[in-house]
């Protein structure tokens, strides 16, 4: 009786320990864009493209590349 009981007690210490883990997420978290002023292509990878008449930074390989323009109100008159 007491191999079982044991048995059931490290089973359930496995189970407790796999539900208590820490679990890596499964998305990768990435830098949000840069507001500047003036803009530049930081490496080969980098492009220039216009989201809502704005200018904005895009790179494939290095995400903390993203950069925007100041949102300018003069423009909008």
């Amino acid at each position: 009786m007491s191999g079982v009981l044991s048995r059931a007690l490290t089973q359930g210490n496995s189970l407790i320990r796999q539900l208590l883990a820490v679990r890596t997420p499964m998305c990768q978290e990435v830098a949000g864009f840069k507001v500047k002023s003036r803009l530049k292509l930081r490496c080969r990878c980098c492009y220039f493209i216009r989201v809502d008449g704005r200018l904005h930074v895009e790179c494939n390989e290095n995400p903390r590349h993203k950069a925007r323009e100041v949102f300018d109100v003069k423009k909008l008159w």
